[in-house]
């Protein structure tokens, strides 16, 4: 597996997750955590699209990290961040180690690669979804999440 495809697999993992939990709450309109857990979602999926709008060089976009929306909308716009990132990925015109100049909101100048970035989003959705299982266990709900090797097994299947 080349790192397109890793990358790929990885953003396929996490577009299961977020389903996975969108579900759960759509079955469980109301617990202690719920807007915690919603709004951290939701977070995952706009700061994909937050990312790639640097990548691509939108210069009138300026997604809101943080704006929530219900479930239904957050399966909606994941799905729609994915492809985005997968699409991209799987471009071999693109070079995954192109370097991205931006500005960090405290006005310093950086540069990441494609590569970097992927590696980012998937780290970054790794530890909300970590802290969104804490609000859930916090709640006695059993989380409908697998790790990563159970994914696989799945996926393989």
């Amino acid at each position: 597996m080349d790192q397109r495809q890793n990358y790929q697999r990885l953003l396929c993992y996490d577009l299961w997750c977020t389903r996975k939990l969108c579900d759960l709450l759509t079955e469980r309109d109301h617990f202690q955590n719920r807007p915690a857990v919603t709004a951290f979602l939701a977070h995952i999926v706009n700061v994909q699209e937050y990312w790639f709008e640097r990548v691509i060089q939108f210069p009138d976009m300026d997604t809101d990290r943080w704006e929530e929306y219900p479930p239904d909308e957050i399966r909606v716009r994941a799905k729609e961040a994915h492809q985005k990132w997968i699409d991209l990925i799987g471009d071999h015109e693109v070079a995954l180690e192109t370097e991205i100049y931006f500005e960090t909101e405290k006005g310093v100048n950086r540069k990441a690669s494609i590569s970097r970035i992927c590696r980012h989003l998937v780290e970054h959705g790794e530890h909300h979804r970590a802290q969104i299982l804490l609000f859930l266990r916090n709640c006695d709900i059993n989380t409908p999440l697998k790790d990563f090797s159970g994914y696989s097994r799945l996926a393989a299947s």
